[in-house]
């Protein structure tokens, strides 16, 4: 089998952070970041990095240099993408980055691209990107984590094969400093829309008190939290599900989603995971054991995994552009919704 040649343009922590132990248990020891996820799949390499400061990809060198001793290294991202040959892409730049450079990476022929959350932080962006992506042909996953981690995968296999009904409604919660409605909402939103198992289309939401004129992106790529709101939304699906989301900063962190449908819920958090079912004689709700397996590989593994079968025998990943797209949606029903005093706004 080939090698595949990767690189990586942006080398924050999210792309570059070494792989540590930890005693939190669960999936933190795993691969946190693309270089860790990369390093621990066979028949790749990593063969270039890209950032605008030398300071990152002097660190980036520092800390996997010895993985990849053959590793080139760029400033310029033009000129990484016109001179490397390059099988696999990730891009892991500020959320409003994103669009021209998957872009300029499809026009060039890079037949696959990781592309990190949120794909983009316009609707014309991200229906830009989509058009060049599949005149490209370019197999595409966008990184909204959880969709690859074995937990929250198996909320959906659960989901899927029935085993709590019809859902009904699906509440995502986000809470802490940095709940952000673009940096980590996205996360929330995305596996929101992935259980409630249909696209949005109609949203009503507000922003935090102070954020009355934030009708579009003005973040500074999830560095300060101060540069983007908290929001409470309501989203409606179009198979007729109904989201609410709940993303409110404070000094107590907690991110949790709780799926209710005809027949049982299952409620998942980080720390906590409950299944829940009817009972057949009492019609109650008791709880059973939540029937998932312990072999776990990293989230972002996962995905660049997914990503390269997909490359090298076809199909589409499990977080594609257009599922990415609807993300996006949401967040600009909410804007839109919260300019208009929060009234109902349809999805575009």
């Amino acid at each position: 089998m080939t090698e595949l040649r990767c690189a990586l343009i942006g080398l924050s922590a999210i792309t570059s952070a070494p792989m540590t132990p930890s005693l939190a248990g669960g999936r933190h020891p795993l691969p946190y970041s693309h270089a860790a996820a990369l390093a621990r799949i066979p028949g790749v390499t990593l063969a270039a990095v890209c950032d605008l400061l030398p300071e990152a990809t002097a660190r980036f060198v520092d800390q996997w240099g010895a993985t990849w001793p053959d590793l080139r290294v760029y400033n310029d991202a033009s000129e990484m993408l016109t001179l490397e040959e390059i099988d696999v892409l990730g891009v892991c730049t500020p959320d409003d980055k994103h669009a021209d450079l998957v872009i300029a990476a499809a026009q060039r022929g890079i037949p696959a691209i990781m592309c990190e959350k949120p794909l983009a932080t316009t609707l014309d962006d991200a229906d830009r990107m989509i058009a060049t992506i599949e005149k490209a042909g370019t197999v595409v996953a966008v990184e909204h984590t959880r969709r690859w981690d074995p937990f929250y995968g198996r909320v959906k296999e659960l989901i899927d094969a029935g085993r709590i009904g019809e859902v009904l409604t699906v509440t995502g919660t986000l809470h802490g400093e940095r709940a952000m409605l673009f940096r980590n909402g996205t996360h929330i939103l995305d596996l929101m829309r992935w259980y409630a198992g249909a696209s949005p289309v109609r949203v009503f939401g507000c922003l935090e008190p102070g954020f009355d004129d934030f009708t579009a992106y003005r973040g500074d790529g999830g560095r300060e939290p101060s540069s983007e709101p908290g929001a409470t939304a309501y989203i409606e699906f179009a198979n007729g599900v109904r989201g609410l989301y709940n993303g409110t900063k404070g000094k107590i962190g907690h991110t949790e989603w709780d799926v209710l449908g005809t027949a049982g819920r299952i409620r998942i958090n980080p720390a906590v995971t409950e299944f829940w079912t009817l009972d057949q004689e009492t019609g109650e709700l008791v709880q059973r054991p939540f029937p998932a397996g312990m072999v776990m590989t990293g989230a972002l593994q996962g995905a660049y995994e997914d990503l390269i079968h997909c490359l090298r025998h076809g199909g589409k990943t499990r977080s594609d552009a257009r599922d990415a797209r609807d993300t996006v949606a949401i967040i600009d029903g909410i804007l839109a919704s919260n300019t208009q005093g929060g009234r109902l706004v349809e999805i575009r």
